[in-house]
C-alpha cells in the first residue's frame, strides 16, 4: 500500500498537489488566494470573508474539480461547488486516487466525478 506524506505548503505558495494530504487546519483562501477580496469586484471575499484564510477540519486535500482554484469554472466569479471555494476537502483515510476519474475530479463532461464526488480521491476500503 502506498504511504501518503503531510505537507503543507505556507505564505500563498501553491497549496499542494492532487491527492496530497495535509493536516494543518488553515489555508490560505482558494477563491481570493488569500487577499480577502474577490477576484473581478474588489469587494470583501465571501468565502473566508476578508481574512485571506479558511478553515479546514484535517485531514484535507487540495481540490481536484477546481484545482484548488475555489472557482467552479474558469473565466467566472462563481464559488467552486465542490469545495465552496476554499479550494481544499475533507476526506477520511485512507484514500487512493479515484480508479474512475484518475484523480481529475471531473467525468467526461466536465461535471464533477460522481465516484469522488468531485474530490479527486476515493476512501480505500479495507
Amino acid at each position: 500500500m502506498m504511504r501518503w506524506e503531510t505537507y503543507r505548503w505556507g505564505g500563498g505558495k501553491k497549496l499542494a498537489t492532487a491527492g496530497e494530504i495535509m493536516r494543518g487546519s488553515a489555508f490560505t483562501c482558494g477563491y481570493c488566494r488569500g487577499t480577502g477580496q474577490t477576484p473581478k469586484t474588489n469587494a470583501q471575499c465571501p468565502v473566508c470573508r476578508g481574512s485571506g484564510e479558511v478553515s479546514a477540519k484535517p485531514p484535507v486535500v487540495k481540490c481536484a474539480f477546481c484545482r484548488g482554484t475555489g472557482v467552479g469554472h474558469s473565466g467566472t466569479t462563481v464559488t467552486c461547488t465542490i469545495c465552496k471555494g476554499k479550494g481544499v476537502v475533507e476526506v477520511k483515510e485512507p484514500i487512493k486516487t479515484c480508479p474512475k476519474c484518475r484523480g481529475t475530479g471531473r467525468s467526461s463532461s466536465q461535471l464533477s466525478c460522481l465516484e469522488c464526488r468531485g474530490k479527486g480521491v476515493v476512501e480505500v476500503k479495507l
